[in-house]
């Protein structure tokens, strides 16, 4: 009994989660549409995180260059906040609900 409790807790955890990400893609397609500028600073954060990662994990780069990685993304989230509320939509909006 507890064990068909739990699995379909899960279970209606999971289809919740889906829903959600599922949501959260049409927001984005939709105001990629809108705003070209808010995927673009996507990719680049998505690129930026790699290039910071890959450079910690190699030790190939100095304590300056993955400051100056993070200070990027840090003000590219920042940015894309601004185009947000700018354009009337929650900073929150392109984060899963």
């Amino acid at each position: 009994m507890a064990n068909d409790t739990l699995i379909s807790l899960l279970n209606e955890y999971a289809q919740k989660k889906l829903h959600a990400e599922l949501d959260l893609e049409k927001r984005k397609n939709a105001l990629y549409q809108l705003i070209p500028r808010l995927q673009e600073i996507d990719d680049e954060l998505n690129t930026l995180g790699i290039e910071t990662t890959k450079n910690i994990l190699n030790n190939s780069s100095d304590e300056d260059s993955i400051n100056f990685l993070k200070l990027k993304i840090k003000d590219l989230k920042r940015e894309k906040e601004e185009i947000l509320l700018k354009n009337n939509y929650p900073s929150n909006y392109l984060k899963p609900f």
